[in-house]
């Protein structure tokens, strides 16, 4: 495959994406991302070329159709010039459409059954679709439409099996191992996530516990600015044992040095999982990719009220125990990475054609 455009709509898919410019050093790869959360300056950081193409629609359906509107003219625009032989996206609805539109085959990946919509709009124009072990058999009943591929583990395997700790950056947020607790809140923006509640004010409702009855640190990390100046408003009077982290960035040793890490999401409290970090999420349903990780041993919870934070902490920590669950995610995982490369490998000009012959049909 000569060039591939490939579409991320989020730091994960960014960083996640980015490795394939060295498992495929042969290939042409630019990509396309949308200005939200951390990604406009991650992407310039990982990737080689990259458009920053519109924005987060908002939280209204009618501002998403609208930002969808927009960003499909300038993406067309932008294939036109490029030429690309291929799309990869992780469901991007947005791109999938422009490249379906050109018969160009789209790889498209996800593992968010709950994302309903999104699943709807993308993998039945797909010619083939990637997806972890524990969540594949929500999407089987698309196989009639796509090529299905599985993977053994989860995607933020990724980026986790090919970490290395530091505690540099440790200094620069004046805390020490274990004696802080990080903290983000959800994406309260997103078409599945209206919960507020569960979003914003849970993991507040958890910093202020673990300020009254702890002597734990908190490094918090704000997703949208109203995020920030909520947590900064109601945590102004706690001294310097509060920190916000302002600055965009992959924190990957900030959540393995942590006591414990709190997110009303889903990737932040898989990968600390996989580093062996004591992982609560308030996202307001079980996540299917944290039950797996859970029944596999790795310390993800989902947060059932204040006890379990007094429970969370009563175990000791030291850094043997993180290298004990690595070395176990290693030994049990595959790399997403070299699958979807391998996917990109296989794929031919006739498969694709066929392909998008027989789901046009299904329009």
């Amino acid at each position: 495959m000569k060039k591939v455009w490939v579409e991320a709509l989020t730091p994960k898919q960014i960083l996640l994406f980015s490795y394939l410019q060295r498992e495929l050093p042969n290939t042409d790869f630019y990509l396309t991302s949308r200005d939200y959360d951390l990604n406009r300056e991650l992407a310039k950081e990982l990737w080689r070329k990259v458009y920053i193409v519109g924005k987060h629609g908002g939280a209204t359906p009618y501002s998403k159709v609208r930002e969808t509107i927009r960003r499909e003219e300038k993406l067309l625009t932008i294939a036109r010039e490029e030429e690309p032989d291929l799309h990869l996206t992780f469901a991007s609805p947005d791109s999938t459409r422009v490249a379906f539109g050109l018969q160009l085959p789209v790889v498209s990946c996800n593992d968010t059954p709950h994302s309903t919509i999104v699943s709807r709009l993308v993998i039945p124009i797909s010619s083939d679709f990637i997806a972890p072990q524990p969540v594949a058999p929500f999407f089987q009943h698309y196989e009639k439409f796509t090529r299905i591929h599985v993977f053994r583990g989860v995607f933020e395997y990724a980026w986790v099996s090919r970490f290395k700790p530091s505690e540099d950056i440790l200094r620069d947020y004046s805390v020490e191992p274990f004696n802080y607790v990080f903290i983000r809140p959800g994406e309260q923006k997103a078409y599945y996530y209206r919960d507020a509640i569960a979003a914003t004010i849970l993991p507040l409702k958890i910093a202020r516990h673990l300020l009254r009855r702890s002597s734990l640190k908190l490094l918090i990390y704000p997703r949208y600015e109203e995020q920030y100046i909520l947590y900064k408003r109601e945590l102004k009077d706690t001294g310097s044992r509060v920190t916000f982290i302002e600055k965009p960035g992959v924190f990957l040793n900030l959540e393995y040095f942590a006591r414990l890490v709190v997110t009303g999401g889903g990737t932040i409290a898989t990968e600390s999982a996989l580093l062996g970090v004591p992982s609560l999420t308030t996202f307001p349903r079980e996540l299917e990719v944290h039950t797996y990780l859970r029944e596999k041993g790795f310390p993800v919870y989902r947060y059932t009220g204040l006890h379990i934070i007094e429970k969370l902490l009563s175990t000791k920590e030291d850094i043997y125990d993180r290298e004990v669950f690595l070395q176990k995610a290693r030994k049990m995982f595959e790399d997403p990475v070299a699958r979807i490369a391998e996917v990109i490998k296989m794929h031919s000009e006739t498969d694709a054609s066929s392909l998008y012959s027989r789901n046009k049909k299904f329009l």
